[in-house]
């Protein structure tokens, strides 16, 4: 009844190491096969511009612009109203 389990031989940890090393390298080529795909799969979309982007970003530059010469106006008013207060 009590019969004592004679234990096979189990995996060395030299062994589990090695597959731990292959399974990584097969999961970053998957990785890598997969990163590769999605960018061949999303290439034509990312090099087209797309409109609102186009015009949002000479909108953006426009109102800097705009926001730059109100201040330089508002600037170059008060360096001559002070320049009209000490004549």
């Amino acid at each position: 009844m009590n019969n004592p389990r004679t234990h096979s031989q189990g995996l060395t940890l030299e062994e589990i190491t090695a597959r731990r090393q292959a399974l990584k390298a097969a999961i970053a080529e998957q990785r890598k096969n997969v990163d590769e795909a999605y960018r061949q799969a999303i290439a034509p979309f990312t090099e087209a511009r797309s409109v609102t982007k186009y015009i949002g970003s000479n909108l953006l530059s426009g109102v800097t612009l705009l926001e730059s010469a109100i201040w330089g106006f508002r600037l170059m008013s008060r360096i001559f109203r002070m320049f009209k207060r000490f004549r």
